[in-house]
């Protein structure tokens, strides 16, 4: 297992909302332009923190309420070309399902079924509730994965770039 940013804190799958957190809107799940248009959307903070989760070797998914799955899935191909296809997508499309015994609140379902398919690409990955770091703009969200034994980070909309010291405080 990779340690990143602190000795003490043992991350290696890292969950990321979508609307309002990696991109600087909500989209609402009706996003009507295109991809290109939505990826200068981008959080530049995103764009360097992806780019650096890959490069610690660390899993990444993204989690979102949003049906717009393959809008999402063109947005990081724009940002991430090297390595988007390693990045696992959940959204609200039908496409995936999660028959698992844990928690369906939040994006814990989400989570878990990104988890899933990461262990099957991956034989000897290990993914548990404390290896996992959610970041997420509701912080609903945040909270359900905290009661259910998941790290969450909140990212306020409004400062986004504190977001690396959220993370350099976490235990």
């Amino acid at each position: 297992m990779r340690t990143w940013y602190s000795r003490t804190v043992d991350i290696n799958f890292l969950a990321i909302d979508f609307d309002q957190t990696i991109v600087d809107i909500h989209t609402g799940g009706r996003w009507s332009g295109l991809a290109t248009e939505l990826s200068s959307h981008v959080r530049p903070i995103f764009r360097h923190f992806i780019e650096c989760a890959h490069a610690a070797s660390l899993n990444i998914a993204v989690v979102t309420f949003s049906p717009q799955v393959q809008l999402v899935s063109e947005v990081l191909r724009a940002n991430f070309p090297a390595f988007a296809d390693s990045v696992v997508i959940r959204g609200m499309d039908g496409s995936w399902s999660y028959e698992g015994r844990g928690s369906r609140s939040g994006k814990q379902s989400h989570m878990a079924s990104a988890a899933e398919e990461l262990i099957a690409r991956h034989s000897n990955l290990d993914i548990a509730k404390r290896t996992t770091l959610l970041i997420d703009d509701d912080a609903k969200n945040c909270r359900l994965a905290l009661l259910d034994g998941v790290r969450a980070i909140w990212l306020n909309p409004s400062r986004p770039n504190r977001l690396l010291e959220d993370i350099k405080k976490l235990k």
